[in-house]
């Protein structure tokens, strides 16, 4: 027997067990050992946004890592030790939250060679986000300098700093809970800034790049204060899904806008993301990135937690022992 969690309509959840998973096309069956908490899964599980796009009753979860059970794929087999983020999983089908799932392989990843299923999850879709962003700045030769990571107390945000002071910029946090700014400067941040808003359409370059994970007045004032030829990495709308600004960032200082979709990113972009985040984050630091583990019987509290601004940053769901845990 195994457990899920299962959504049976928008907001409403319950943890069951099952004999066996039903029938399913995806060729590929994981035994789950872990997930994450992500704030699109928070969405999903409290009905608070339209994240999923199948019929009910369904799994949520979008991040899940294990142990292949079997496999009708050629390019997987029995024993491997595999790692799927984003590709639909927990919003077209069946996702994570459970301690048995069916994928496919389109998007699935073999875990390199010394990082556990357990690093992974702490990881998840936040640090390949992340990740993809630092590529980002890398790519448009931002590669020293001041950097300012919006959103800091997040999963993203607190993975973006880690990855960025690894490399040797100069990390600015913008963050607005003051009790995790300690935590964050730990992570490598030089300095905490409270929420940027936005001021005026061009203000003063401060920045050679930024890390946006929150959208809305947010980007619109981070765009304002980017340097000449600058790149700004945008990746969430937790702040909103309106951009307000003008051309002005764009023309008169040739600032680049990028769009991070971590859901879709191609299977050579996932390889090098995968194996950049375990070569800048060491084994021994990498418990600094998640604020706690979870069962599943938890995974619904921690979601209305979260959407209320009162569970920043990533949770680990072990989905390997069927005893509550609660955030350390």
């Amino acid at each position: 027997m195994f457990k899920s969690l299962v959504l049976t309509a928008p907001g409403q959840c319950s943890v069951e067990q099952f004999d066996e998973l039903t029938y399913d096309q995806r060729p590929i069956e994981v035994s789950v050992e872990y997930s994450g908490i992500n704030y699109k899964d928070a969405l999903a599980v409290t009905g608070r946004g339209k994240i999923v796009r199948a019929p009910f009753p369904f799994v949520p979860g979008i991040d899940l890592a294990g142990t292949i059970i079997k496999s009708e794929s050629t390019n997987f087999q029995s024993g491997d030790r595999v790692v799927l983020t984003g590709g639909g999983l927990g919003e077209s089908f069946d996702g994570g939250f459970s301690q048995r799932q069916r994928v496919s392989s389109e998007y699935l990843m073999k875990l390199p060679d010394g990082m556990s299923t357990r690093q992974s999850m702490i990881l998840g879709t936040a640090g390949m986000t992340a990740m993809l962003s630092v590529k980002a700045l890398e790519e448009h030769h931002i590669r020293e300098g001041k950097v300012l990571v919006t959103g800091a107390s997040g999963g993203v945000g607190m993975i973006a700093i880690k990855l960025l002071a690894s490399l040797g910029y100069s990390v600015i946090a913008s963050c607005q809970s003051s009790h995790l700014r300690q935590k964050i400067m730990g992570l490598g941040a030089v300095e905490t800034i409270d929420r940027i808003e936005p001021s005026r359409p061009l203000d003063h370059g401060i920045y050679e790049g930024v890390i946006d994970t929150v959208g809305g007045a947010t980007l619109s004032g981070a765009l304002s204060q980017v340097k000449r030829h600058g790149c700004v990495a945008a990746s969430g709308n937790v702040g909103g899904a309106e951009l307000l600004t003008t051309v002005y960032p764009f023309i008169l200082r040739g600032v680049t806008l990028v769009g991070i979709d971590s859901n879709t990113a191609q299977r050579s972009d996932r390889i090098v993301a995968w194996k950049r985040l375990q070569d800048l984050i060491p084994p021994q630091e990498i418990n600094q990135l998640f604020m706690g583990t979870v069962s599943i019987e938890d995974i619904e509290r921690v979601c209305h937690a979260k959407v209320d601004g009162d569970a920043p940053g990533r949770f680990l769901v072990d989905l390997s022992s069927s005893e509550e845990r609660c955030p350390q």
